[in-house]
């Protein structure tokens, strides 16, 4: 009986973990056929993005392997490394900053793919 539960077990974890690189797989894509993300910022009961909220420029790409990601501002910017999660992804803040955000996925929302709250909002969208 052991064995069965074992085998069980095992079955539902290999599963898990392929779900999880496929998510994965899949985000990096997604992230890296965009040339530019707006990520907007705002503390709201909104369901969306007001015309208050702050607006960042981001990039994502692949270098030596790794999901990238930079952010873009007018006088300079930095770049940074993506871990990326099978429902989603996080990055860092460019210093002085500490933290970064973490963002959900959600293929079913063409506009906004990418958002998080609590308490503050943030949407990510693709620029093209």
């Amino acid at each position: 009986m052991w064995r069965i539960a074992t085998v069980v077990a095992v079955i539902g974890l290999f599963t898990h973990v392929c779900a999880h690189a496929a998510g994965e797989a899949a985000i990096r894509s997604f992230l890296t056929k965009s040339k530019s993300w707006t990520m907007y910022s705002e503390y709201t009961d909104s369901p969306t993005p007001t015309d208050r909220a702050q607006k960042l420029k981001f990039e994502y790409f692949e270098r030596d392997e790794k999901l990238k990601g930079r952010w873009l501002l007018e006088f300079g910017g930095c770049e940074f490394e993506v871990a990326l999660r099978g429902d989603g992804f996080s990055h860092s803040w460019c210093p002085p900053y500490q933290g970064g955000p973490s963002l959900d996925f959600d293929p079913s929302d063409s506009q906004y793919p990418f958002k998080s709250g609590n308490p503050r909002k943030l949407w990510l969208k693709a620029d093209d």
